[in-house]
């Protein structure tokens, strides 16, 4: 009896679709019937390694088969899935292993040492590596694989919409990374919306280039591309010049980029082969790069969209129809999305006035891992509250306005300004410190730090830079360390940080 457990979908395509392509990575291809066999194979390796339907579960890897076959096979039985930031400190990661709960990890090569690490620091129970390099003893999955039984199979575990399968932690505005659900539900409402959206069919091709434990990677349309029955094409590369080869060589179909991969295909001499190419889906450009891009690939729907980890990815997408009438727009909200804008009072405010954006439908995530205070705070009367400013217009558009304040994006990354303060402010040398997102050219925003010393110290900027890059992922440590006499403050002696955005013209 069908329930909402989405690795279902498997069965129906090894079906249907038996012999279509279904997925592309590491150099294979599987059609349909393989890539529901080898589900098959993964799941019954992890449940024979001792992984139940009890177990949180991280995985620690690059874009590869692996990763999605691993994915699909802790939905079949029953785990719930934590997809880790392989960008972030050992440290980080460990406070993460701890916070979730996870009993078992699963990792590449390229980051046994961090296994190694937090193996020690944490309650993990088992660690299996997905490689050669074994990690405490623990086992290798090529070993656990071997030792099944030729056909074998296990049953997709039932689940309901309210089921949890997976969390993913996301640097919001506080100081620590907060776990993020996603429940059965909101995959199913999130697969549909993008099938729906971005009207894809099994004809179609979908690269996926951004990072697996990152929403964008995996819902935007991430594993809704097995819902379609249509191919996903996997890379580990983030070079614009790799993309635009594998895009050309595998007649992709649709895509979602990070800014400065966009970017950088822009400037590719000469200008790459999207001739297969129905849509291109970005966010957190100006619109005079968008008609730029539309100019270079005229054939090519240019998708904008408003999303984050807690809305299961987008809310919205722009659509083909009004891509340039409502050039600068997010979009209209899916089916079974709304979203108001209210005001300080949370009223609701007239069309073309701007206030908060909040959210609410089947997407949305029912909220954090223990952190009954980030709920308090972002839920209201049934609504997610995202802390950002916008405004819809007359036809039910979303225009962006400002972002929340002490979000740092980079690169495709948030980084909480909190959390980076948090540990300069435990370097000995330091008084008071306050960071803050400036523009780059490169990255959209990297974090500058504004300290103040406990005493003078020529070579504390240096001193604090280290500081950060034993206690934090590099993406988050700060480019510009700056020291400072004094803080902008109110009359409550509350840092000012817009008075520091505007020195820095980062408003």
């Amino acid at each position: 009896m069908a329930t909402s457990n989405f690795s279902e979908t498997l069965r129906v395509q090894a079906l249907r679709r038996a012999d279509r392509e279904a997925l592309v990575a590491d150099g294979r291809r599987w059609t349909y019937a393989e890539l529901d066999a080898d589900v098959d194979r993964h799941a019954a390796a992890l449940r024979d390694a001792g992984i139940t339907a009890a177990d949180m579960v991280g995985i620690l890897g690059r874009n590869t088969a692996t990763y999605v076959l691993e994915l699909l096979a802790l939905s079949r039985i029953g785990a719930i899935a934590v997809p880790l930031n392989w960008r972030l400190h050992a440290a980080e990661q460990a406070y993460v292993i701890d916070h979730a709960g996870i009993t078992c990890l699963l990792h590449d090569d390229d980051f046994r040492a961090d296994a190694e690490q937090v193996k020690a620091k944490t309650g993990l129970r088992l660690v299996i590596a997905n490689g050669r390099d074994t990690t405490a003893g623990g086992p290798r999955l090529d070993e656990l694989l071997g030792a099944q039984p030729p056909g074998v199979r296990v049953d997709d575990a039932e689940k309901s919409p309210d089921d949890i399968n997976r969390l993913l932690y996301t640097s919001g505005t506080t100081a620590r990374p907060k776990g993020v659900i996603h429940t059965y539900g909101n995959l199913i409402a999130n697969h549909r919306a993008q099938v729906l959206e971005l009207e894809l069919t099994q004809a179609d091709r979908i690269l996926i280039s951004a990072p697996l434990f990152h929403v964008s990677g995996l819902e935007a349309p991430g594993l809704a591309t097995f819902v379609a029955g249509a191919t996903m094409v996997l890379t580990p590369s983030f070079k614009a010049g790799d993309i635009a080869r594998i895009a050309a060589e595998e007649r992709i179909t649709g895509m979602v980029l990070a800014a400065q991969i966009l970017f950088g295909i822009m400037e590719l001499d000469p200008c790459p082969d999207f001739g297969s190419l129905r849509y291109l889906l970005f966010a957190g450009v100006a619109p005079d790069v968008r008609r730029r891009v539309k100019r270079m690939f005229p054939h090519v729907r240019t998708v904008d969209t408003f999303g984050m980890t807690e809305l299961c990815n987008g809310v919205c997408y722009m659509d083909a129809a009004h891509e340039e009438s409502k050039l600068g727009a997010l979009g209209a909200p899916f089916p079974g999305v709304h979203i108001r804008i209210v005001d300080e009072d949370f009223r609701q405010v007239p069309p073309g006035v701007e206030g908060e954006i909040i959210v609410r439908g089947d997407k949305v995530s029912p909220g954090y891992w223990n952190d009954e205070e980030a709920d308090r705070r972002t839920r209201r009367d049934g609504w997610f509250r995202t802390g950002d400013v916008g405004r819809i217009d007359e036809d039910g558009y979303l225009w962006f306005v400002d972002r929340r304040a002490d979000l740092i994006k980079s690169g495709g990354e948030n980084i909480a300004g909190a959390e980076v303060e948090r540990v300069i402010a435990a370097h000995p040398r330091v008084a008071e410190v306050a960071v803050i997102g400036v523009p780059d050219e490169k990255w959209d925003e990297v974090p500058k730090a504004f300290v103040i010393l406990r005493e003078p110290d020529p070579d504390a900027a240096e001193d604090i830079r280290r500081h950060c890059l034993d206690n934090l992922a590099k993406f988050k440590v700060p480019k510009y360390i700056a020291i400072v006499d004094a803080l902008p403050r109110n009359d409550s002696g509350k840092v000012l940080k817009t008075k520091l955005r505007e020195r820095e013209g980062a408003v």
